[in-house]
């Protein structure tokens, strides 16, 4: 999930769709000023309130006064989360800091405060890549447990997951979802399948063998120009999400089923040229979803409608080259949580401000369609989005809304990163032939992860 972050740092929303919340302490970690990050204090003239959560009695925001601290490693969101803050509670001051999280330095200073039990904001964000490591991390986030349960109900299932400890404790909320789909072109669909009908289109990838007979006729009827996906690690993050068990389980490193199919099926892909051998995130990679010869499918988080198709595509916004399916595995790529430091002194303000981004209907509405992302609001999903995409040419509240619900939140570790990482360049080494054997690459793979992760049982 780093990569989905480096994207969005290259189309200038690092990680496009994560969000808000504060930090802790009276003073910024006075080492901030040391180090290559921003600081800013943010506070917007008052505007007409929001609307209250959908479970609490509204109160009067500008009689709530105080000031509190936030992290955030993205520079383009994080003073944009505090100017909506504080339109709806203007007497609120929230001082910001940006550290990005370039070589790790944001999620580093974040450790290394909360160890020395000092300098560590109110509130502070974690990306998917690796908010369990801050959701386990002792004495990180403050349990939500309690003042979460009325508002609960109404965020997608998986995300509440995501946000909960090993102990059942809930320490991190999500403002956004980044539900996966599969987007398509419709020209090739078209073209070379006789149909881009989103119901054809979904049936005919809705198994892993309709899959390599989609990928089949395409290779057949475009004369081997068109693959059916850009590099086996587009449906790698969906066999990822159909899996029963994450990548750790009782402290020892765990393979699904899942992923031991997958191995077979990109192999199936890579030698019957079925996927066009890019590297995800690579210059050919991004030029592949302009061009309409090179391959027809795109794994497509939420997020991704702008910032993978809508930012290398520049003809995308017509609404007649794409098309988006739902996955034949549900799955999530990406995403933002926020916590309450567990020491703050503001708790009271810190959780206005967090409760504000991800339980308020009206706020989350208007940021999303403003921003381009996906609400975690159940309520507000099935309102609609009030207006088309205008790359993919539906409601994506409307679209999403049946299966987000699917989607798996408890196969998330805090390792994740690093495993999946190593599991991708093993990959890459099987499928180019420089490993011999599935039974080597699963054998390289084990050693890469048993080098990385020392307090892991790896057999």
């Amino acid at each position: 999930m780093k990569k989905y972050k480096k994207l969005l740092a290259v189309v200038a929303c690092v990680s496009l769709m994560v969000s808000m919340f504060a930090a802790c302490g009276e003073n910024m970690d006075p080492a901030s000023s040391t180090e290559p990050s921003s600081s800013t204090e943010a506070s917007a003239a008052p505007s007409a309130e929001a609307s209250a959560s959908v479970s609490e009695a509204p109160v009067d925001r500008t009689a709530l006064k105080g000031e509190i601290t936030f992290w955030h490693f993205n520079k383009d969101e994080g003073p944009n989360i505090v100017k909506s803050f504080n339109a709806a509670y203007p007497n609120i001051k929230v001082n910001i800091s940006i550290v990005p999280d370039k070589d790790q330095q944001y999620q580093n200073k974040i450790t290394s405060a909360v160890r020395a039990g000092s300098g560590v904001p109110d509130v502070f964000p974690a990306e998917s890549a690796f908010v369990k490591r801050f959701v386990e991390m002792p004495e990180a986030y403050a349990d939500l447990t309690e003042r979460a349960k009325d508002i609960i109900g109404n965020m997608i299932p998986y995300t509440v997951a995501v946000g909960t400890d090993a102990n059942a404790r809930l320490k991190a909320l999500s403002h956004q979802a980044a539900a996966g789909a599969v987007a398509y072109k419709k020209g090739a669909a078209k073209q070379y399948l006789g149909t881009d009908d989103p119901s054809a289109i979904a049936d005919m990838i809705s198994t892993p063998e309709k899959m390599l007979e989609t990928a089949r006729t395409l290779k057949d009827k475009s004369a081997g120009k068109v693959s059916l996906f850009p590099t086996f690690e587009e449906p790698q993050k969906m066999y990822i999400g159909g899996r029963g068990q994450g990548w750790v389980v009782d402290n020892k490193l765990t393979i699904d089923q899942k992923m031991l199919d997958f191995i077979d099926f990109a192999k199936k892909l890579r030698d019957n040229k079925y996927e066009a051998a890019f590297d995800q995130w690579s210059p050919a990679w991004s030029a592949a979803i302009a061009s309409d010869d090179k391959a027809l499918a795109w794994a497509c988080p939420t997020w991704g409608v702008p910032w993978i198709v809508g930012s290398n595509d520049k003809n995308a916004t017509g609404g007649n080259r794409w098309g988006i399916v739902k996955p034949p595995f549900t799955y999530f790529w990406g995403g933002t949580w926020f916590g309450i430091y567990s020491k703050s002194e503001k708790q009271e303000l810190a959780w206005e401000f967090l409760k504000y981004f991800t339980a308020d209907n009206d706020a989350m509405k208007k940021w999303a369609l403003e921003n381009q992302d996906f609400p975690n609001n159940l309520m507000v999903i099935s309102q609609g989005a009030g207006e088309i995409s205008k790359i993919m040419g539906v409601d994506l509240f409307k679209f999403y809304e049946p299966f987000i619900k699917d989607i798996n939140g408890n196969i998330l570790t805090k390792y994740d990163d690093t495993i999946e990482n190593a599991f991708v360049d093993t990959m890459r080494s099987y499928l180019a032939g420089k490993i011999s054997t599935k039974e080597d690459m699963l054998k390289t793979f084990k050693d890469k992860v048993k080098t990385n992760l020392k307090d892991i049982t790896v057999e």
